[in-house]
């Protein structure tokens, strides 16, 4: 074997420095290594809510969760936690949880919802158990709010995570009138601790009196579209009393319940002058987002429509009423209206969102809205009447408006809100064919997204 001149060993100092410039290396890797664990943990706590969230708002959607799982009755104190600045627990909760039991949520899917990353206590609750106080590892439901948290929580830089709802990061300080939100759907309170989402690209009005909930909450966007918010929550009312509003369909005054439709599974409601009843399959998303968000968007003015696009609607003051459009058509141009955004859903108004808003006018001492008479005289130009109550115009007096309530009627299967005659208030259901007509008009709703 040849022998190599002048070879020589490896330094005691080359052999530290080398040994110093590896640890260096590795302490960033190791941190790394961390930092995506923490991620990972936090990614898997998001899904896992995300799929829950959708889960029950499909199995459970107008039912009551009593039977989703077990009470809860074990630690409780993580909601009194801070969570970026915000109290855990929802304002809208109230002191009822259960642990989801996910095999009983699956026997009301058509399809099992995927394996959760976490949750063990939710993969094994006995299905004969009537309380569940067991280890922290479980995911638990509000009976009320629905809102759904980890018990355990997750670290993620450096800030522990118990439910969804990324207006944590930033309160309702960064909430200024007159200046689009950014980022996400950030969370206002008003002077009397009432609270209201403004979606991104939307702003809340700077006339003081359409900055209150009770009253009338006014924002609007880029381009002058204006939304008032209607709360699905617990209200204070300026005269200090409260009140509850539910995301619901009402019956009021002349109408009357007529039992459940089978096929909707909702209350049918029957109007005092005719045999034909309406009803309406609850709408998942817009129930978990109005649940979830406490509350949503109806637009202030009936849709108008302007020369330049008659394929765009607006929720404007003094323009063109779109009228003449079939309810298929309607509910095109409405899901339409904002149909691109990720953090908002524009939709035609349904019944539960027609008269959750009638409920919210009742509930903050406006009845007599709901019973008015109609004129009896169509307008044509959008909010010209001047009849307004909690900032939100027209919903009756003057013409109809399209909505996705169903009518038992073979031959007229659609529904139609509002009036034209004297006989007729806000409150009105009629029956209709697809065909427009010239006294029926359409409004915009706006779902937020659930985090």
């Amino acid at each position: 074997m040849r022998k190599l001149k002048n070879e020589k060993g490896i330094t005691l100092i080359a052999l530290v420095i080398t040994v110093a410039v590896l640890s260096m290396i590795s302490i960033p890797i190791a941190v790394n290594m961390t930092g995506m664990r923490e991620f990972d943990k936090y990614a898997g706590f998001k899904e896992d809510i995300d799929i829950l969230r959708e889960a029950i708002s499909i199995a459970y959607y107008d039912k009551n969760i009593e039977n989703i799982g077990p009470k809860y009755e074990g630690n409780k104190e993580f909601l009194n936690e801070k969570q970026n600045g915000e109290t855990v627990k929802s304002a809208n909760d109230n002191d009822v949880y259960y642990a989801i039991d996910v095999n009983k949520v699956n026997k009301n899917l058509y399809v099992n919802m995927e394996v959760l990353k976490n949750g063990e206590g939710n993969k094994n609750i006995s299905s004969s158990a009537t309380t569940y106080q067991g280890n922290d590892d479980v995911y638990i439901i509000n009976a009320q709010s629905r809102v759904i948290y980890y018990v355990r929580g997750v670290s993620y830089n450096g800030k522990m995570y118990y439910r969804l709802n990324e207006s944590f990061s930033e309160t309702e300080t960064s909430v200024v009138a007159g200046i689009a939100v950014t980022g996400f759907n950030k969370t206002y309170v008003d002077k009397y601790g009432n609270k209201a989402k403004i979606p991104v690209g939307y702003k809340l009005s700077e006339n003081e009196d359409e900055q209150i909930v009770s009253k009338g909450l006014v924002i609007s966007d880029d381009n002058g579209n204006e939304f008032v918010w209607v709360p699905v929550q617990n209200l204070t009312l300026e005269d200090g009393s409260s009140a509850t509003i539910d995301f619901d369909r009402y019956d009021f005054n002349s109408e009357e319940q007529g039992g459940e439709n089978t096929e909707s599974e909702s209350t049918q409601i029957k109007d005092g002058s005719n045999t034909d009843y309406f009803y309406e399959t609850r709408n998942s998303f817009e129930t978990a987002s109005a649940i979830a968000n406490g509350g949503f968007y109806i637009g202030r003015y009936r849709a108008g429509k302007t020369n330049e696009n008659i394929e765009t609607v607006n929720e404007k003051k003094g323009i063109s009423t779109y009228n003449n459009v079939t309810k298929e058509k309607a509910e095109e141009l409405a899901e339409n209206f904002d149909s691109e955004d990720e953090e908002v859903k524009s939709r035609l108004c349904s019944s539960y969102a027609w008269d959750t808003t009638l409920k919210f006018i009742e509930t903050t001492n406006n009845e007599e809205y709901l019973t008015k008479n109609a004129t009896g005289i169509s307008t044509i130009t959008t909010g010209a009447s001047e009849v307004a109550v909690n900032n939100i115009y027209d919903l009756g007096y003057n013409m109809y408006e399209w909505t996705t309530e169903i009518s038992s009627n073979e031959k007229n299967i659609y529904t139609i809100r509002g009036g034209v005659n004297s006989a007729e208030s806000p409150i009105t259901r009629k029956q209709h064919s697809n065909s427009g007509d010239s006294n029926i008009g359409f409004r915009v709703a706006l779902f937020l997204k659930v985090y």
